[in-house]
């Protein structure tokens, strides 16, 4: 069993799919412990002030850590060190142990700076709505954090080198682990030291993000060289000539959190919570799907993107984009449906009010108008990164920084509007930039063919609209005449009876409509039955051998 554990955990993921599904499964396991974590702060703390602070004294922590991993890592650095490694594996280590040394010493100053300053940061972050106490606490909540993310920012190369090599399975699990630190630190510290115990779960879900991954990296033959500095060796000097779109591309996607957190406080302190758990519900379909297929798919356009005729990494994009839409589409369309009862599933604690649970599903409801846009932006970017274009997402995505926050500005000090406001401003600007890093990437190929990318996804929405009155229906009937939805049980039959309706709806209209990703759910059927009957005829061989 351990072998076989062994091997499993050391299987590289060949094609896009296997990789994304690995993806997508641990992001599902880690999006439900996210979804425990939203439930165990919302049991302790409901919708209170100290989980308000919480959440906007790790917003510079996590600034710093999608900055330089999210920024640097997943798309600049692996295409990168894996064109390098096709050449020269000595050089690709020596790139990968001076980006590593590089990138802990600057994170280590930059967070020695935000330590010293960080009154003045947790102030400009709470745009003056805290007290003397609550900024003292936002302070010591964030020093806590930012050891950990210095932990990540190392752990995080690990995983990007493993995927390199196309290894999925024990970066998959590094999240998890984190989220079960998290978990462990909230439900054991929690008591003894309130919310700073979810601060140092923090910490320790950090540690074991990278414990996890360390004995993998035999595996990878990882030669580290911890004196290793150059700026000027090849790789180094092509990631850090790279680096400075996709930071801003990263630096602005975060603004707009941190802007959409500022503007919920000046709401109430109650809604950066309900915008918090609003996100986090509708991030769960955008990171199994839309985050998972744009991940795995990005080292295999990144090996195409060197073809002139650019014809397979063409058909490798426009696959991956109807699987993605195909998948995330429906769970948008769920999550707009059945927002009040997913809402209440979740996070529905004694402690987290009735209100709390409407607002928070208002700005569900507005979050997943743009999923499916979302999802698409994860993609588009990481075919400009394979194609080594960094400053064409950022230069879209700065625009709409600009519009965001100006319609989020609108919407909250001039027109008074609820937290669901934030929300839809977030969901426009959103399907803005999705549909321009489109149009600007069909261009750059050379044309995408519009019957081989519309007539598809519009065949997926047509289905995801029936899908919708199927849900809808049900959901009235059976709230109105036979479940009683003010208990736990009644609720999940509800949502479940509801879902499955919705989806066997959707799955009809897209065989319907003829919608080729179906097939991969047929192929996949027959195959798990072929696969059982060849196991029930090895087993039934085996035995009359025995008996023989």
């Amino acid at each position: 069993m351990l072998n076989n554990g062994r091997r499993f955990a050391i299987k590289t993921q060949k094609t896009i799919l296997s990789a994304a599904f690995v993806l997508a499964v641990a992001s599902g396991f880690n999006a439900l412990l996210g979804f425990a974590k939203g439930r165990l702060l919302a049991t302790y703390f409901g919708d209170s002030i100290d989980l308000a602070i919480f959440y906007t004294a790790d917003r510079v922590p996590n600034l710093i850590y999608s900055v330089l991993v999210v920024g640097a890592l997943s798309t600049v650095f692996i295409p990168v060190f894996t064109s390098l490694y096709k050449k020269n594996k000595e050089k690709a280590w020596d790139t990968a142990s001076s980006m590593i040394n590089i990138t802990l010493v600057f994170f280590f100053v930059l967070s020695t700076i935000i330590y010293i300053f960080a009154p003045a940061v947790i102030k400009l972050l709470s745009v003056g709505q805290f007290n003397n106490d609550q900024i003292m606490m936002g302070v010591r909540l964030m020093r806590i954090m930012l050891g950990a993310q210095l932990v990540l920012v190392a752990s995080s190369f690990l995983t990007s080198i493993l995927q390199s090599f196309k290894y999925f399975i024990i970066p998959a699990l590094a999240p998890i682990f984190y989220n079960v630190g998290f978990i462990l630190g909230t439900v054991l510290l929690t008591k003894t030291y309130g919310i700073y115990g979810s601060a140092y779960g923090v910490v320790l879900g950090a540690l074991l993000h990278l414990a996890i991954q360390i004995p993998m990296m035999r595996s990878a033959d990882f030669k580290f060289s911890l004196f290793s500095f150059s700026f000027h060796k090849n790789g180094t000097r092509e990631v850090f000539e790279l680096m400075p779109s996709r930071i801003g591309s990263v630096l602005i996607n975060n603004l707009i959190s941190t802007v959409n957190n500022a503007l919920a406080i000046l709401i109430s302190t109650s809604a950066v919570v309900h915008l918090k758990f609003a996100n986090q519900l509708q991030f769960f379909p955008v990171n199994i799907f839309g985050f998972s297929l744009a991940h795995a798919s990005l080292p295999t356009l990144a090996e195409e993107g060197d073809d002139i005729s650019l014809k397979k990494f063409k058909r490798t994009f426009i696959t991956s984009f109807h699987q993605m839409m195909y998948l995330v589409i429906p769970v948008s369309i769920i999550l707009l449906v059945l927002r009040v009862p997913v809402v209440r599933i979740v996070y529905g604690a004694s402690t987290f009010p009735w209100e709390a649970t409407v607002k928070t599903s208002y700005a569900l409801g507005f979050f997943s108008l743009s999923i499916f846009a979302q999802s698409g932006i994860y993609l588009v970017t990481r075919a400009f990164y394979a194609l080594k274009d960094t400053s064409t997402p950022v230069k879209v995505s700065t625009v709409t920084l600009l519009v965001n926050v100006l319609l989020s500005l609108l919407f909250v000090e001039y027109l008074h509007l609820g937290v669901w406001s934030i929300a839809f401003s977030f969901s426009i600007t959103s399907i803005l930039t999705f549909i321009t890093l489109m149009v600007l990437f069909s261009s750059k190929i050379g044309g995408l063919g519009f019957e081989r990318i519309v007539v598809p996804f519009t065949k997926i929405s047509y289905s995801a609209i029936f899908m919708g009155a199927g849900l809808y229906l049900p959901l009235k009937l059976l709230d109105q005449f036979v479940f009683d939805t003010s208990r736990t049980v009644p609720l999940l039959m509800l949502t479940a009876v509801a879902s499955l309706v919705g989806m066997t709806t959707y799955l009809f209209f897209t065989w319907v409509f003829k919608v080729e990703e179906i097939e991969l759910l047929f192929k996949l059927a027959r195959k798990l039955k072929l696969n059982k009957e060849a196991a029930t005829i090895a087993t039934s061989t085996i035995g009359h051998r025995e008996e023989i």
